[in-house]
């Protein structure tokens, strides 16, 4: 069937510098998902048209085609429905592996949009992705019409690249030439300060991964960058689809390297857009601690997305309002390369990191009256500054990420968009109940908890017994009663009522000092009666970036009502098992004290400009010049972590509300328990990573545009970000 419409196409000689090949045969070896489509069209001179060669080539492909069987049970778009997607769960499936193929083109080419072809029976549709979302064709018979889906070949292939998709902007590197020679070169180089970054880039230069130089249009001219495997990539099509590179920067020979991030921003239709370098140059004038430098940024001339267009000018007499969002193309660069905080080295640094991180979102607070409000792992990274005892490293951690942030006075205007703002894993229980709510510093503080809970259960020891379990209901999970609107999930809930880590049966999980030997039994249990659900087609095609729509949740778990096994003693206790109980217990003490209380958590304070900060030199004394409170020094005074009766007091009350928004007591307990002599921690407690391998979220694409993971899922049409913007 493939090979006899493969050739008939060919046959003709329409195609030009193109030709269609069979690709069913092997995956992409670049690809760890082992997706591979049914056919495709290729530039002829890539085209795997022989045995061993029908490979799908992500990195080449120009048109993806995929064959099905029924005109009707397998179409994967439905025009009948409001918005494309259809019920029926064949064709949701298929719709789901149209989606994946998009985004292995997104993820391995720089391209603004992707066209696919399906044939289903005699009959065909034509999709064009982009960022904003997915258009389609009508569908019509090509056995009875021929001839208009030859013209549709045509058009494609004699189209120009741009049209097509291709970005001017990113030309590809080829073996032999001079960028190609020039970035090879620094294998052999080595930099007297900084030469770390070099190190950074040399392990980027994967030559089964294509190379590319990228132009940046600043204010200041045009800079070119050159770049080969991205350090990052946003999972998905629709949305920033975010990629991040350790880049050569040819502009600046005496800053070799930066990096440089490549994204698609949205445009507001309030009209009060802001590209993330205007905000990090306004931060960086304001000497904010623990932030990245910016070097250059701006947009990519021209590039934006259409798919919103088309959807408002074939519907534009129905009175339906468009969920797709224009994005545009932009690319911001700044000075630190550095590396995730995932790759701490032991639990002390990881908590040395995020205090500066803390510190960051403080200063940016305090000093420039700009909140971030997209806390999570992919937003901070771990730079050098010195070196330490024994030839080690002193690493400082940096806050990054600022494109959702958002000054406090614009707090009474209306929001850009009715959405949650954030990572979907790291939102506090507030934000993910309340879709209007504005993010005020205790649901940022709330955030930097999750990143703790995120990098320890998978990393440090603990004795959890199913990490895939747990990360999948305290982060990915989502309740909902209509398949719409969807509210925090069951793990992190219950964490923040009872005040504790737990299994989904209640059993408390604690970090250790040591890992338990495999042979002993560790008190906890995997409760095999919830097992984990299959993927359902909506985590796949959900809006990326529809109001109100995280990925749907799958069935809560059973929760057993059990008594507590008995405590682990102290002394196997992890130094972090303590700050994240006291962290808990807080934030549990804060929602009952809301729950008591007048006092709304939605828009923060105004802010003044604070005095009497320290500019010098990183100190973890810092956050003791902290300024913005008026209670007593004694830290944990006033949260009274058990007697719900002073609950009743109105100044008790307002007491807990304003700690709970108060980053010197959220810092202090970090730094103190690092400056501390008394709290012993274990220098080689970093473990690899107990997550499965294997393990797939069901709900990736709650991930929105930060998730650092190796796993991808995607998602569709009239757009649900990984990351949503409300404003």
């Amino acid at each position: 069937m493939y090979d006899a419409f493969v050739g008939a196409v060919n046959n003709k000689k329409m195609l030009g510098d193109f030709c269609l090949a069979v690709t069913d045969s092997y995956p992409d070896q670049l690809d760890p998902s082992k997706r591979k489509v049914d056919c495709g069209m290729y530039p002829a001179k890539f085209c795997p048209v022989k045995e061993p060669r029908k490979r799908t080539d992500w990195t080449t492909i120009e048109i993806s085609i995929e064959f099905k069987k029924h005109h009707t049970n397998d179409d994967p778009y439905d025009e009948q429905e409001m918005t494309g997607h259809p019920i029926a769960d064949l064709r949701r499936k298929n719709l789901g592996q149209i989606t994946t193929y998009s985004s292995l083109v997104f993820k391995y080419q720089p391209v603004t949009r992707h066209f696919n072809v399906v044939l289903l029976g005699t009959c065909v549709r034509i999709g064009m992705w982009d960022r904003s979302g997915v258009v389609f064709s009508s569908k019509f018979d090509y056995k009875k019409n021929p001839a208009k889906l030859g013209r549709i070949f045509w058009r494609l292939s004699h189209a120009s690249p741009e049209a097509r998709g291709h970005d001017p902007s990113a030309v590809r590197i080829l073996r032999d030439t001079p960028e190609y020679d020039s970035m090879v070169a620094w294998k052999t180089k080595s930099l007297p300060v900084n030469d770390h970054a070099r190190e950074l880039f040399v392990n980027t230069l994967d030559e089964n991964y294509p190379w590319y130089k990228l132009t940046v249009h600043c204010e200041d001219g045009t800079k070119y960058f050159l770049v080969a495997k991205p350090t990052f990539v946003a999972p998905g099509v629709v949305g920033r689809g975010t990629h991040g590179y350790v880049a050569h920067n040819v502009s600046d020979p005496e800053r070799p390297f930066a990096y440089l991030k490549d994204c698609w921003r949205v445009m507001h239709a309030s009209g009060r857009s802001k590209q993330e370098g205007e905000i990090l140059a306004y931060l960086n004038s304001k000497r904010v601690k623990n932030i990245p430098s910016l070097l250059c940024h701006g947009d990519v001339l021209g590039q934006k997305t259409v798919a919103q267009e088309i959807w408002q000018f074939v519907n534009r007499n129905s009175g339906r309002k468009c969920q797709m969002k224009e994005h545009r193309h932009y690319r911001i660069v700044v000075q630190e390369v550095g590396k995730l905080i995932v790759e701490f080295s032991n639990g002390k640094q990881l908590v040395k990191i995020l205090s500066d991180c803390v510190l960051a979102h403080k200063e940016a607070y305090k000093k420039a009256k700009v909140i971030h409000r997209d806390v999570s792992v992919g937003n901070m990274i771990m730079i050098p500054v010195d070196k330490g005892p024994q030839g080690t490293v002193i690493y400082r951690g940096l806050l990054t990420d600022w494109e959702l942030s958002k000054e406090i006075n614009e707090y009474d205007l209306e929001p850009r968009h009715p959405d949650r703002t954030g990572t979907w894993q790291y939102l506090s229980v507030n934000a993910l109940n309340n879709p209007m709510k504005h993010i005020d510093v205790a649901d940022d503080l709330e955030s930097f908890l999750y990143v703790l809970v995120w990098c320890a259960i998978r990393y440090l020891p603990h004795n959890c017994p199913d990490v895939g379990h747990f990360m999948y209901y305290f982060f990915d999970h989502g309740e909902t009663t209509n398949h719409k609107e969807y509210t925090c999930g069951l793990l992190k809930r219950l964490a923040i009522s009872e005040g504790y880590l737990m299994t989904n049966t209640q059993k408390p999980i604690t970090f250790l000092r040591e890992p338990l030997p495999i042979s002993l039994d560790t008190a906890v249990a995997r409760d095999d009666s919830a097992p984990l659900p299959p993927v359902p087609i909506e985590a796949l095609v959900t809006p990326a970036n529809a109001p109100q729509s995280p990925p749907p949740a799958a069935p809560s778990a059973p929760i057993e009502s059990s008594s507590l096994p008995q405590d682990v003693p102290q002394e196997q206790k992890h130094p972090i098992h303590h700050i994240v109980t006291v962290l808990l217990r807080r934030f549990e003490r804060y929602y009952k004290a809301q729950q008591f209380s007048s006092i709304a958590p939605g828009k923060p304070k105004k802010v003044t400009a604070a005095s009497g900060f320290d500019d010098s030199a990183y100190d973890l004394a810092e956050f003791d010049s902290d300024s913005d409170s008026d209670y007593d020094s004694d830290t944990d005074s006033g949260w009274d972590l058990s007697d719900d009766r002073s609950l009743a007091s109105a100044r008790n009350r307002k007491k807990i509300v304003k700690k709970a928004n108060s980053h010197r007591v959220f810092g202090n307990l970090l730094v103190d328990s690092i400056r501390d002599q008394d709290v012993k921690w274990p220098l080689n407690d970093r473990l690899a990573d107990q997550l499965d391998p294997n393990y797939r979220p069901d709900k990736e694409d709650k991930t929105r545009d930060k998730r650092p993971r190796e796993e991808e899922k995607p998602v569709e049409s009239d757009s649900k970000r990984r990351r949503s913007d409300t404003s």
